[in-house]
């Protein structure tokens, strides 16, 4: 209802419920669901795993991760993903959950 309405011709999914450039949401519409689709272009991100640091970067060099929501914390901003797997030579599907609280740079839109 209050997500943008999407132009003809477009190379986007859907409405634009949520934004996020670095560590700045720019569009917050409505809570990211299960069965959102997501789109992760250049993202870095670098936080925390229990008492272990990480840094993990996708959607590097021009192409957009795709994947679908399945799962969401809204209160640590957490989503759990459906994406293609990107290793070389296997052809599957994998659940990988990314905070994006913990983007740093890139860009992602839900």
């Amino acid at each position: 209802p209050s997500a943008a309405s999407v132009p003809v011709g477009s190379s986007e999914f859907g409405y634009l419920v949520y934004a996020q450039n670095g560590g700045a949401v720019s569009r917050r519409a409505a809570d990211i669901m299960p069965g959102d689709v997501i789109s992760l272009v250049d993202a870095k991100l670098k936080g925390h795993k229990g008492l272990q640091a990480y840094s993990q970067s996708v959607g590097m060099g021009g192409e957009a991760l795709v994947g679908i929501v399945h799962e969401t914390e809204h209160k640590k901003l957490k989503v759990r993903v459906f994406q293609a797997n990107q290793k070389v030579g296997q052809q599957s599907v994998e659940s990988v959950s990314y905070r994006l609280e913990d983007l740093k740079s890139g860009q992602v839109k839900v």
